[in-house]
């Protein structure tokens, strides 16, 4: 039995829900024919994202994901490869803002939601305590 909120029922019409098993792992497989984004700007950065960006650092063995797009900024995490890369924040401000901006110029800033400390190899350590090196 699956329970779903009134305000996103319209979205998943069509939608198809599967248990699937591969590689001795179970999970739910969901085809959705509806689109991800309906807001136009959405729309466009989307694309950007899958035309330009993810296909480059897919070679990295990383993605982009777009979260949301608000009041002209794009809020996106990065997965894979890139969300525990010492290089991050160049790939995200000279590369993903970039193009992004080049191509859907309603957006003024790309802004990273990604929690670069989690993850089996996270660039960004937590601070271990005791005192700084450099006092």
């Amino acid at each position: 039995k699956t329970h779903v909120d009134p305000a996103s029922a319209k979205n998943l019409q069509g939608a198809v829900v599967d248990l699937v098993t591969s590689q001795g792992q179970t999970g739910l497989k969901i085809d959705n024919p509806n689109p991800l984004w309906t807001d136009p700007v959405a729309v466009a950065v989307q694309k950007v994202l899958d035309d330009e960006i993810n296909p480059n650092v897919a070679s990295h063995g990383g993605f982009v994901q777009l979260l949301d797009v608000k009041e002209g900024t794009a809020y996106v995490r990065l997965g894979g490869g890139c969300q525990g890369c010492g290089m991050a924040n160049v790939t995200l401000k000279q590369g993903v803002e970039v193009a992004i901006r080049r191509a859907v110029p309603q957006i003024k800033s790309v802004l990273d939601s990604t929690d670069h400390a989690a993850g089996s190899n996270p660039f960004y350590q937590p601070a271990k305590g005791g005192p700084s090196p450099f006092e």
